[in-house]
């Protein structure tokens, strides 16, 4: 048994508690610690979590880097820095081995293979569909003068009906409301383990081995149902939503077709990927621009003119504040050198856009909302900003999500004015930072 001795000595980092080190605070105020240590610290923040000292099981480092500089080494360097880190493992018990979840060749044979599938080109084709889940959103409400609502609400259903035709075509009613209802279930789930200090096999018959083992049947049940059905028919490949093309998808190098296991790995993932991200920077963009009228007359102005570029650098905006994927994990798998320090292998190392959005290095007065900022020639390193990660793993469906949002956001302030002045917004950060209750709006008709 290997005996680790705070790995990052050489990194400065809080210290904690003097048993637990970190641990109790991260698990208190995990997004105000890792910002006030990037404050008190700098670029590069080691946090000792668990006991002083003991196996890696109740014994860890954990180094967080901030400066663009070193998160390009850690995002674009996979050799380096590999996705062999918990919180990947954990989504993997639960989501099977897709696209956000696999590693080594296995990762490099389904991105060649969807890559195809989420093209501008591609995902141009989805703007009628998104345009027309918008307009139900937005008739739907039919809302009176000084109606409130729950943003968060309106946009998880809007995304994972969006997400949801996308994948199964039209014929989704009795799919979204169990689907809606199950993902939120899972990222809970996945987050208490992530938090479990010892981590007991999921094979062990205890009373949260049995949920998971519950939650993940019954998501299973559906998608394969769905994949059943359309097998059933003339192969599956025949129709023109996603789950037809993942059918006909073919590696370009070996022109191997995804076994029906990666097909349902696939789908989990663009279920839970673009569902949960999407609705949540949507709704975190509108509270926002609640907050701020005189931005928001401005994005509805433009929007009416048919120019979406205000609308867009909105909820690039909304994203910075508010990113959905607040923090991204990856292990060493070598020594490394970041900004000067000496980063030893089988160390986990976090890139925080929570954190990095906000260096005031790169974002002069990083707390304040201003769209303006993703207007026109901007002289900013590329990390600076990365909502959708980077690298050989950035989003795949990036250009999607972006899409979808853009075109609820226009739809919803050419009907509708956003009030949110009298209301606080409180986050959770969980698989994906979410809203910690309701996201409430009072909206008035133009």
């Amino acid at each position: 048994m290997t005996t680790q001795v705070s790995k990052a000595a050489t990194v400065p980092g809080p210290t904690g508690h003097p048993l637990l080190g970190m641990l109790p605070a991260l698990r208190d105020d995990l997004l105000g610690s890792i910002l006030n240590g990037f404050h008190e610290h700098g670029d590069v923040v080691a946090y000792h979590v668990g006991l002083p000292r003991g196996p890696r099981a109740v014994s860890a480092d954990v180094v967080n880097v901030h400066h663009p500089d070193g998160i390009h080494q850690v995002l674009t360097t996979p050799q380096v820095f590999s996705r062999r880190a918990s919180a990947y493992e954990i989504l993997r018990e639960f989501i099977g081995e897709g696209l956000l979840t696999s590693e080594g060749d296995r990762w490099l044979r389904q991105r060649r293979t969807l890559q195809p599938l989420f093209t501008p080109h591609r995902v141009g084709r989805y703007v009628e569909l998104m345009a027309d889940e918008a307009a139900r959103v937005v008739d739907d409400m039919a809302l009176t003068t000084g109606s409130v609502v729950d943003l968060y609400q309106l946009t998880q259903r809007y995304a994972m009906r969006v997400v949801g035709r996308a994948l199964f075509g039209d014929d989704i009613d009795d799919v979204v409301p169990r689907l809606q209802e199950l993902m939120p279930i899972l990222g809970d789930l996945a987050l208490a383990r992530a938090l479990q200090v010892v981590k007991l096999p999921l094979s062990w018959p205890t009373p949260r081995s049995r949920r998971i083992a519950g939650v993940r049947a019954t998501q299973y049940e559906i998608v394969d149902r769905i994949i059943a059905e359309r097998q059933s028919r003339t192969g599956g490949d025949e129709h023109e939503d996603m789950l037809g093309r993942l059918f006909a998808a073919r590696d370009p190098e070996t022109g191997q077709a995804l076994s029906v296991a990666d097909i349902r790995d696939q789908v989990l993932v663009f279920l839970l990927a673009g569902h949960e991200t999407t609705s949540a920077g949507l709704a975190f963009t509108m509270h926002l621009l609640g907050r701020h009228p005189e931005v928001q007359e401005r994005v509805a102005a433009e929007s009416g003119t048919g120019n979406s570029e205000l609308v867009r650098a909105a909820v690039m905006e909304g994203m910075r504040l508010y990113p959905p994927v607040y923090s991204m994990e990856r292990m060493s798998e070598s020594d490394i050198t970041i900004s000067g320090y000496r980063i030893p292998a089988n160390t986990k190392v976090i890139v925080a856009p929570w954190v990095t959005h906000r260096h005031p290095q790169f974002w002069p007065d990083p707390e304040r909302f201003d769209p303006g900022r993703f207007l026109g020639r901007q002289e900013r390193p590329r990390y600076a900003y990365f909502p959708f990660g980077g690298g050989p793993r950035s989003c795949i469906g990036e250009h999607f999500a972006l899409l979808e949002m853009t075109v609820l956001l226009s739809a919803l302030l050419a009907r509708y004015r956003i009030d949110t002045r009298t209301e606080r917004l409180a986050v959770v950060p969980r698989v994906t930072l979410r809203p910690a209750g309701e996201v409430r709006a009072t909206l008035t008709v133009r």
